[in-house]
């Protein structure tokens, strides 16, 4: 029996706790050796416990726990702030009533030192904030941000997806993420992808898919692996972008590179053209001075107008440099016939007929941008009539209902090959061309930049039906006089 006391004793004083006794009156009567650690005290005997706590501590002591400590017998977990010497020392308590053999009545106090537990709630709660805020920026990032289980299916679909996909949460929540997002590429497919995630490697790659409606995106997509000791793959999430708008800019920047070369090009040829035509422009002069007919003045007239057309296009590179002449007044009638003229020994070998019907109007424009633009739209019709056809020219003064303006529309009507609904998306596109090496792909983005810079636009309808196949150019360029308009 005394070795159980001597262990007891043992226990008591050297208890990783702080232990003590207190009378009803909550005068202590018994503290170890942990305790007297804990408030760095020699002896604790006779103090009052409550004078131990901070005044906060002592109010809370007072009113809370020992009143419903003598009412019920233990009062729980209880945090309260010691004073250890000039140091406060948060600390857990326990409290329940006792009774020794005598039938004498106390209380008992065990006491945790909570500092390391605070300092972990701190970094629990701060942790909790971190995550909290980490989520927020995933859940409304612009970015599909998803998480995929091991079997496929979706467990997390944050805002970005929703609204670059369609589909809300609830609708991907459970779903394959293969069948969300068509997935793939050209030299990495999602099942290599899969794969290689197993082994914890990341894959990222670009691709096109598709959204809910079936329209194409063009995506980036990175697969990160979630892993698990001992390298067991659990999850993995998915980083979707859209890249379309910068895949967009590239595209155009590449067409910008291209059609500086071009100019630079075609600078450097018009250098070299200009000196022959100066020598065939005297030679044209000398042959109108010596011309003996009407007839062969004319045509004489015909080449140095158009010589003197071709220096003023070479002079300007294909319209990398701007225009220098002043718009005029010009006769539409009389421009439509000497397009017609130009073209005559290839309208007559294809077989080809031409009308053009009668207009009184006139169009401020630049005279030569004007027949340009006339002449690569002809150009292109000759060459979709190979084998016959009809080219048909009308001009008309009128109010262009679509954006309410009064002004002229020119028609070039043919009856050639027509062009497919692609075709027809991409024509004024620089370089694109349906004649092979034959064809550079400038004529009519040239051409919609001539139009534009003279106050015009332009619109192109196109069929390839065996019954009415064919091609119709329409420019209107504004602001005419409103009397001339039709009624």
């Amino acid at each position: 029996m005394a070795s159980e006391l001597i262990l007891y004793r043992d226990l008591y004083e050297n208890s990783p706790c702080g232990y003590l006794i207190l009378d009803l009156d909550g005068a202590i009567t018994s503290a170890n050796r942990t305790f007297l650690d804990i408030i760095k005290l020699p002896k604790a005997e006779g103090l009052r416990f409550r004078s131990l706590l901070t005044v906060a501590g002592a109010l809370y002591f007072d009113t809370q726990v020992l009143p419903a400590l003598l009412l019920g017998g233990n009062r729980g977990e209880v945090a309260l702030d010691l004073r250890a010497g000039k140091e406060r020392l948060p600390v857990l308590a326990n409290f329940s009533v006792v009774r020794d053999e005598n039938g004498n009545s106390g209380i008992r106090a065990a006491l945790f030192s909570a500092k390391e537990r605070r300092l972990f709630e701190k970094d629990l709660v701060r942790s909790r904030r971190e995550a909290e805020q980490l989520s927020e920026v995933i859940l409304h990032s612009s970015d599909a941000i998803i998480t995929v289980l091991v079997d496929g299916t979706v467990r997390n679909w944050n805002t970005g997806a929703c609204e670059m996909f369609g589909y809300s949460s609830a609708e991907a929540a459970g779903k394959q993420l293969s069948d969300l997002i068509p997935l793939g590429g050209p030299h990495l497919t999602f099942v290599d992808a899969i794969a290689a995630l197993g082994r914890g490697k990341e894959s990222s790659w670009e691709t096109v898919s598709r959204d809910k409606n079936g329209s194409p995106l063009e995506i980036s997509i990175k697969l990160t692996p979630h892993m698990e000791a001992p390298g067991t793959l659990v999850a993995y999430s998915a980083i979707v972008r859209d890249i379309s708008k910068l895949k967009v800019a590239e595209r155009a920047l590449l067409q910008s590179e291209k059609l500086a070369t071009v100019g630079r090009l075609a600078s450097s040829i018009s250098h070299e053209i200009n000196n022959p035509l100066a020598a065939v422009t005297n030679l044209l002069y000398l042959i109108h001075a010596q011309a003996e007919t009407l007839e062969m003045k004319e045509l004489a007239q015909t080449a140095q107008d158009e010589l003197s057309r071709v220096s003023q296009i070479t002079s300007h590179t294909l319209r990398f440099h701007r225009q220098t002449s002043n718009p005029t007044q010009v006769d539409l009638h009389s421009l439509l016939e000497s397009v017609a003229i130009l073209f005559r020994a290839r309208l007559r070998n294809s077989q080809i007929e031409t009308a053009i019907e009668h207009c009184d109007l006139s169009l401020f424009c630049h005279e030569g941008e004007i027949r340009q633009v006339l002449l690569n739209i002809v150009g292109n019709s000759i060459d979709a009539m190979k084998f016959g056809g009809q080219l048909r020219f009308r001009c008309r003064a009128i109010r262009d209902w679509r954006i309410n303006s009064i002004g002229i529309r020119i028609t070039i009507a043919d009856t050639g090959t027509g062009m497919h609904r692609e075709t027809l998306a991409r024509m004024c596109e620089p370089f694109f061309t349906t004649k092979g090496i034959g064809g550079t792909g400038l004529g009519l983005w040239v051409t919609q930049d001539l139009v534009i810079k003279n106050g015009g636009s332009m619109r192109v309808r196109s069929s390839t039906s065996d019954s009415h196949r064919g091609t119709v150019s329409v420019l209107f360029f504004g602001q005419v006089d409103q009397a001339l308009v039709e009624p």
